[in-house]
């Protein structure tokens, strides 16, 4: 398993701010998909994003040792 920070790089859908960030979890090394980047701001931060498209170029995603 593999931890990562994400960071967000803009405003999104008028709930996450530039800069707000969480930890997410992937099986791989891969950077973490949308769905568990959205999933963590949920978890995290009580935001949930509805009605718009969310691209992971939204986000800085940082691999954390």
């Amino acid at each position: 398993m593999y931890a990562f920070k994400v960071t967000a790089k803009q405003n999104i859908g008028g709930k996450i701010a530039k800069g707000m960030s969480v930890q997410c979890v992937e099986q791989n090394t891969n950077s973490p998909q949308i769905k568990t980047i959205m999933e963590a701001f949920k978890n995290q931060l009580g935001i949930e994003i509805k009605g718009i498209e969310v691209s992971k170029s939204y986000f800085n995603v940082e691999r954390l040792k």
